[in-house]
């Protein structure tokens, strides 16, 4: 008694798809396992990263002319 299970083109289609989909999320995560989630190469050397702490703060100066009371006193 042999058994034979028809599968309908567009579910087989579906099935290849949901597969293939599956196999980049792999190979993506095996590569960003291997290449530490950054993007670099562990077998080469890279300059030390510069933390954002070690540079100047952002100061901004605003100049006025007059003071803001004299402006609204004249209307």
């Amino acid at each position: 008694m042999e058994f034979y299970l028809e599968i309908d083109p567009v579910t087989l289609n579906l099935i290849i798809l949901v597969a293939s989909y599956v196999i980049l999320l792999l190979v993506f995560l095996i590569s960003c396992v291997l290449y530490d989630c950054r993007g670099k190469d562990p077998s080469k050397e890279y300059a030390p990263e510069v933390p954002a702490s070690s540079q100047p703060p952002i100061r901004l100066v605003v100049m006025q002319q007059g003071s803001a009371g004299t402006r609204w006193a004249k209307g």
